[in-house]
């Protein structure tokens, strides 16, 4: 008698696509997956995928609010620009972000100008169908209370950490706050961060920004790497300039 084994026919290998991949990581983003599953389907299905080089921008400040933008992959720096003229960092932006998104789902402009630090990956929803579920669905304004919730405490511990009176203080507290919202472990920071998106990001001058990391360096207590910082001893960045 001829085993039941041999009568076993395999499943052919369930084949992922890119659109599959995309699907699953914004399944992830807590707005999107708040979607009753027939409006999801669709607003994925009409997505626009988008590869952009470092120093790419995104969008700029002030254009109208056309699509939602969520972050794969990479990262983003937010930049106004001052009364005088100078680039403000005011934002960072990473993998499941969606940068600007209060001002995009009320309609108003964008209120800065979004530039990858390396190279990124982002998705373009429609924004219909997401504001119709915001004002009709329970789960969905769920959501987007808890969004704004967590917005709001990126915001108040980003302007905790990089108001402090001396720049030692805040270039640290800048780079603990990077560590805390997007680090990984061993106090790594998975951003390509220029001296001067440090600087303008924690209201300093680069020479200073220059001067510091150099010295954090030497004693230990940060590495910098081409692809990102680790933080190896957070206590030395109160040791002064």
């Amino acid at each position: 008698m001829r085993s039941m084994a041999a009568h076993r026919t395999h499943a052919p290998p369930v084949i992922r696509t890119e659109r599959d991949r995309v699907a699953d990581l914004l399944a992830e983003t807590p707005l999107i997956a708040a979607l009753p599953n027939r409006v999801r389907g669709a607003v994925v299905d009409r997505a626009i995928i988008r590869t952009m080089k470092r120093g790419s921008v995104a969008f700029w400040q002030g254009d109208p609010a056309s699509y939602l933008t969520v972050v794969l992959e990479g990262f983003f720096k937010g930049v106004i620009n001052s009364p005088s003229g100078r680039e403000v960092v005011i934002a960072f932006e990473g993998p499941g972000d969606m940068p600007c998104w209060p001002d995009v789902l009320h309609d108003v402009r964008l209120p800065m100008t979004l530039t990858a630090l390396q190279d990124v990956r982002v998705a373009r929803l429609p924004i219909t169908p997401i504001r119709h579920c915001i004002s009709a669905e329970v789960s969905t304004a769920l959501a987007y209370s808890q969004l704004i919730a967590r917005q709001h405490r990126r915001l108040l511990d980003q302007v905790v950490q990089t108001r402090a009176a001396s720049v030692p203080d805040r270039l640290g507290g800048l780079l603990l706050h990077l560590h805390r919202w997007y680090g990984v472990e061993d106090g790594w920071i998975p951003m390509r961060l220029t001296r001067q998106d440090l600087a303008d990001a924690a209201g300093t001058t680069v020479e200073t920004t220059i001067r510091l990391m150099r010295k954090w360096e030497k004693a230990g207590v940060v590495d910098t790497q081409r692809d990102g910082i680790r933080i190896l001893d957070s206590e030395g960045f109160h040791a002064g300039v």
